[in-house]
């Protein structure tokens, strides 16, 4: 067995805990990302998710030198219709209206993934243990003692001084650090594709409600989409089991034709729905950021800009105590960081829920009060900007990495 140190052990490779770590990488720090995946292509399980990034988002991966490698693969948000099937009540908004080049970029998951692999490999400084796993995080009052096991090979013993995890929704690591979680099954999976439309999309990302959830076309470069049908875990089976002409025929009843025919399918991939809050994002010398602090439902485009924005909160604090030679594992900027992100957290996830009650239920009432609220949103001013502002990402305090561009 060997041991060795680190300042910053992060468990897991996903995009919430590469982000964090190329947000610490060049301040001297001593940073070592842990995942169970190799980073190569192709090495993860087929992702076809499409991610709205808000305008935050996009300024903190243009910061982090992620945005400008994607090119044509982020496609510039220029407008978002909002509508409810069988209902009156419709939003329209304009960037351009708005005043604003964009509200966001829309980029395939995977895409993702791949540029933040290789701006993770390209910066020296950044240690990566990978195909390999935390089993073990044993603390005392210095550090964090960790045990990584890979495949085959002898266990390994790490010391950090602080441990961030964020190996994903069902974390063994939060588990074992006490940290307990809120969860709500919705019963529902969302099925992911990219797809083809008649019709230029023009930049509109596009939202529908249905009596099963939401419909949602993104905008993707050379006219593509990608599409997400979020449906009952009763039909799921029998919709991924379609060929691509009769889901297509499914989609097409659920979206409707404002962008003509859908045509040319890809790959489907469905992901099932819950809602998991980790009812405290930290313990001694251990902190939760992305989908192993809170997994939110789809409504609304906000799960990896709320993680994105924990890891960039989290760099933050740590940046400015490792300028100020504090111990980065010590429990007053622990317990800062954790009441940095209560706001932002609390807004968006109990927002995200309230929409995905509010938008299936289906008693009479409730169409009318969809379609006002729509038409509210769509024309009382304050209310629309306040929503817009939201959806950017700006809730809170605005990370550093976010309030300047490179």
């Amino acid at each position: 067995m060997t041991a060795s140190d680190c300042d910053i052990l992060i468990a897991g490779g996903g995009l919430v805990g590469l982000s964090l770590a190329l947000a610490l990488s060049g301040s001297g720090l001593r940073v070592t990302v842990v995942d169970r995946v190799p980073m190569a292509a192709g090495a993860r399980a087929a992702d076809e998710r499409h991610l709205a990034l808000s305008e935050v988002t996009c300024r903190v991966l243009d910061n982090l030198g992620v945005l400008p490698s994607l090119g044509s693969d982020a496609e510039p948000i220029l407008a978002i219709h909002v509508s409810s099937s069988g209902e009156f009540g419709a939003t329209r908004w304009s960037a351009s209206g708005a005043g604003r080049k964009r509200f966001g970029v829309v980029v395939p998951a995977r895409r993702l993934l791949l540029a933040m692999q290789q701006a993770v490999k390209a910066r020296t400084d950044l240690h990566v243990l990978a195909p390999a796993g935390v089993t073990e995080a044993q603390v005392d009052a210095d550090a964090v003692a960790a045990t990584i096991q890979a495949d085959g090979s002898e266990a390994r013993h790490l010391r950090a001084r602080l441990l961030v995890i964020a190996d994903g929704v069902d974390s063994a690591l939060r588990s074992a650090a006490g940290i307990g979680t809120e969860r709500h099954d919705y019963q529902r999976s969302a099925i992911c594709c990219a797809l083809t439309p008649e019709r230029d999309h023009q930049g509109t990302a596009f939202e529908r409600f249905t009596r099963t959830g939401p419909v949602a076309l993104l905008p993707q470069a050379s006219g593509r989409c990608g599409a997400i049908m979020v449906v009952n875990n009763a039909d799921l089976d029998r919709l991924m089991a379609l060929d691509d002409a009769s889901y297509l025929r499914q989609l097409q009843d659920a979206f409707g034709y404002r962008l003509g025919r859908l045509r040319r399918a890809g790959e489907r991939v469905s992901y099932p729905l819950r809602r998991v809050l980790a009812e405290r994002l930290i313990a001694p010398r251990r902190v939760l950021i992305g989908n192993a602090a809170q997994a939110v439902h789809p409504v609304g485009a906000q799960g990896f800009n709320l993680g994105l924005r924990d890891a960039a909160t989290l760099a933050e604090h740590l940046l400015d105590a490792h300028r100020a030679g504090r111990d980065l594992g010590d429990s007053a900027l622990l317990d800062h960081y954790a009441a940095a992100r209560a706001g932002d957290r609390a807004a968006t996830t109990g927002l995200s829920h309230a929409l995905a009650q509010f938008t299936s239920l289906q008693m009479p009432p409730a169409g009318w009060l969809r379609s006002l609220a729509l038409l509210a949103a769509d024309r009382i001013e304050p209310l629309r900007e306040h929503l817009l502002l939201g959806g950017m990402g700006y809730r809170g305090a605005t990370p550093a990495l976010a309030r300047s561009s490179t």
